[in-house]
């Protein structure tokens, strides 16, 4: 402990390296990648509209806020006033409107990613500032951990991205009503149940409109922010394994090579 406390100094021009940008940059972006998951909501809506128009048209939505747990959202209760007074059948396990999806696996994988990144930048960069000499010392021992976490970190980058893709298209399957609740005859949406003749099960029901089917300009980005936190680890790579051991000694048996074969 003493001997690191020894070595302990400020030393900026570590920033100024491409190890050191790179770094910098990476936890900016990462921040940016999990803060615009987390922040992201967005809601999606339907009316159900009756045949008879002096009934009052039901008016259904939930917001799709983060962990996007869509299925964990409270129902849409009717109470004792079923939409355009119709009466569901005996098989129908839930009169209420229930919704369908959760994504939260692919949102908390992909957060995660940002936060022990944003983090680990966090420890890095003092290593780099403040223990520059540890970090350069002949040993190499600091740059071959670094390198090791750093290619982990960009598999977790590109896994969690991935996922967080997917995941993001399913929230927009479920964002769009239209996808979901025409098609459970005896749970979720019963209401609007159509037939294959594509009618209403229930004939009082004139129609189920959409009326949202959510915005998803900010989990766009985060996607992309996703990806571009793996190209920026990636790329990170070369840098820091040129400054492990391993790359060193690459160097001296090719100098080596070179005294040898050289006649002169």
């Amino acid at each position: 402990m003493e001997s690191i406390t020894s070595n302990r100094q400020l030393d900026m021009e570590a920033l100024k390296e491409p190890r050191g940008f790179l770094r910098c940059l990476q936890w900016f972006f990462a921040m940016l990648a999990f803060a615009t998951c987390c922040d992201f909501s967005t809601k999606l809506a339907f009316d159900i509209v009756c045949k008879d128009s002096s009934q009052a048209t039901t008016m259904v939505t939930t917001d799709i806020t983060y962990p996007f747990s869509i299925d964990h959202n409270p129902p849409f209760k009717f109470g004792d006033s079923p939409p355009c007074g119709i009466k569901f059948g005996p098989k129908v396990k839930d009169q209420d409107i229930t919704f369908p999806g959760d994504f939260s696996s692919d949102a908390q994988f992909f957060v995660f990613t940002g936060v022990i990144t944003w983090l680990y930048c966090f420890a890095s960069i003092a290593v780099y500032v403040f223990y520059s000499s540890n970090y350069s010392d002949e040993q190499k021992n600091y740059p071959k951990v670094d390198f090791v976490i750093t290619a982990l970190l960009a598999f977790f980058w590109l896994a969690g991205s991935s996922a967080w893709a997917n995941g993001l298209n399913g929230i927009k399957q479920v964002s769009d009503p239209d996808n979901w609740i025409f098609t459970s005859q005896y749970e979720t949406a019963a209401a609007c149940f159509k037939t294959t003749n594509d009618t209403y099960v229930y004939t009082k029901i004139g129609e189920c409109h959409t009326t949202s089917r959510g915005h998803f300009g900010g989990a766009n980005v985060s996607v992309l922010f996703g990806f571009l936190n793996f190209f920026l680890w990636a790329s990170n790579l070369w840098f820091l394994y040129k400054e492990t051991g391993w790359y060193k000694a690459k160097q001296d048996q090719a100098n080596l090579g070179n005294v040898e074969t050289d006649p002169y």
